[in-house]
Formats: C-alpha cells, structure tokens, sequence
C-alpha cells in the first residue's frame, strides 16, 4: 500500500490526470464549468472555502480547500503531496525524457524509507541573485538608491530585492509586520540576507505539519489583504499577490520549523 497521497492543482481539465496516481483538484472552480469535470474530481469551491479569492490566491484556494475539508481526515503517517497539473514529483531523477506517453512509471507513488528522518520534501530552490543589472536598474531603481552596491554585489540580491523589483517595492516588509511576533522579525530577516526560496507551492509532509503550515499562512494573509486592496492588485506581480506572499511564507516556515530535504521534480506541459 502506498504511503502517499497526491494532489494535483489544476485550472482546467486534463483526461491525463485520471491516469495517474494524483487525485485532481480544480483551482477557482467557481468560474468553470463544472460539466467538463467528472464527478470524482475535487472543485475548492466546494465545502469550506476561499474559491473566490482564486484571481489573487492562485493554488493557495486549493490548499485551503484541502486543509479544511480534507486534512483532518488523512491518516497520521501518510506523506501528502501537492503538485500542479505540469509539475510532477518524480521517483528519481530522470534518466531518459519523459513525456505524456511515459509519465506514469516515472510518478512517485511512495515515499521512500530513507524519508522518514526528514518532514517535508521540497523542490530545489530558487537562485535569485543571478538576476541581471539591467534588470535591476529596470525594476529595482530605489533599492538602488537606497543601497548601490547590490548592483556588484550578487549576495545582496536577495529573495526581498527579487519581491521588491517584481511585485511592488516594500510590499514584502510591510506585509511582514503584519505575521505573529515570533516570526515577524525573522522572516524580514531571512528575506533580507537570503538569496533562495523555495518556488511553486508545491511539497510533500505530513498532516501535522501541514496543519500548522496552513494555519500561520492563511491567518497571516487574511490580514494581508486588508492592506493591499483588490482594486490595487493590477499586472501579473500584482493580481496575484497573496500566492506570491504564501510561496516566500511557506519557504521561510518550512526551513525554520521543519527538516527539510530536496526532491527531484519535472516541468512537462501536458496540455500540448
């Protein structure tokens, strides 16, 4: 029997999916047509939910979905998984291409035993501070003012300098001063000396974990948004704000509260 159970976030409908050891969930589904979806399908609109919030949320509306109507139910040791309809965990690193025809062998379907020391298995995280000075001179223009020397120094393009030039400058500090006090200077901490973070919103623990996760993130974003307005959420940074907000959260939580480890994972777009 399988240790892990898999959600696949998707926004539109993929015959695929019902071939694979995922169980789908429709994203925002309260703007779709349920008649394109068969019955067994999961839509976050359904039970206690954010479904709505799904324009500026993103995958965090299936998240909430499933930490609500969901998790309690999920047996103590069993491994969750989250993935997205073209980001797939696989069981090792791939050593031959894989397309729609092969991905199901290549699927992890169970966590392996050497697992068990670690509670959350992420994806390999993200390098920001490659980030080009062109670019920074583009988007970054008062960073520069304020501290000239990110321009050579690559170590202080960090994950706050990245939210700053792509989704709105300060947005980031002022959003942490809303988070518990616990976490409050830490994050800004991290954020400010970090130069990785953990992308995509996708990984795989255990309920426990997920639980307390959950209840930070959203409790913290629901917040959130009584200091950025919707009609203010305008572009792609932007509109989507608070999913970009929980992808820094939950890399920051993940490395302060939990042994972590990384996981090989594949991009294939399956809708081609």
């Amino acid at each position: 029997m399988s240790n892990l159970e898999t959600y696949c976030i998707t926004h539109s409908y993929q015959p695929i999916l019902d071939d694979l050891s995922v169980i789908p969930i429709v994203a925002g589904s309260h703007k779709i047509d349920k008649g394109l979806y068969p019955k067994h399908w999961i839509k976050d609109d359904e039970g206690v939910n954010i479904s709505d919030k799904n324009k500026h949320f993103g995958s965090l509306t299936s998240h909430y979905w499933f930490w609500k109507n969901r998790l309690k139910s999920v047996d103590e040791n069993k491994w969750i998984g989250f993935c997205h309809y073209r980001r797939y965990w696989l069981k090792k690193e791939k050593d031959s291409e894989i397309d729609k025809t092969n991905l199901k062998q290549y699927l992890l379907t169970t966590v392996p035993e050497e697992c068990n020391q670690y509670e959350a298995l992420l994806c390999n995280p993200l390098n920001v501070s490659g980030v080009k000075v062109s670019k920074i001179f583009k988007r970054g223009f008062k960073n520069i003012i304020n501290d000239p020397s990110i321009l050579f120094n690559k170590k202080k393009r960090t994950v706050k300098l990245h939210f700053d030039m792509f989704h709105g400058y300060g947005n980031l500090e002022k959003a942490a001063k809303l988070l518990n006090k616990e976490d409050k200077d830490d994050f800004i901490n991290w954020a400010s000396k970090d130069v990785k973070f953990y992308p995509l919103v996708i990984f795989i623990s255990k309920p426990q974990i997920m639980n307390k996760l959950y209840e930070k993130t959203f409790e913290w974003l629901f917040e959130c948004e009584k200091i950025f307005p919707k009609q203010n959420l305008v572009g792609y940074g932007g509109t989507r704000m608070f999913d970009f907000l929980g992808e820094r959260y939950f890399s920051f939580w993940f490395n302060k509260y939990a042994k972590i480890t990384t996981w090989p994972w594949l991009f294939l777009d399956i809708t081609k």
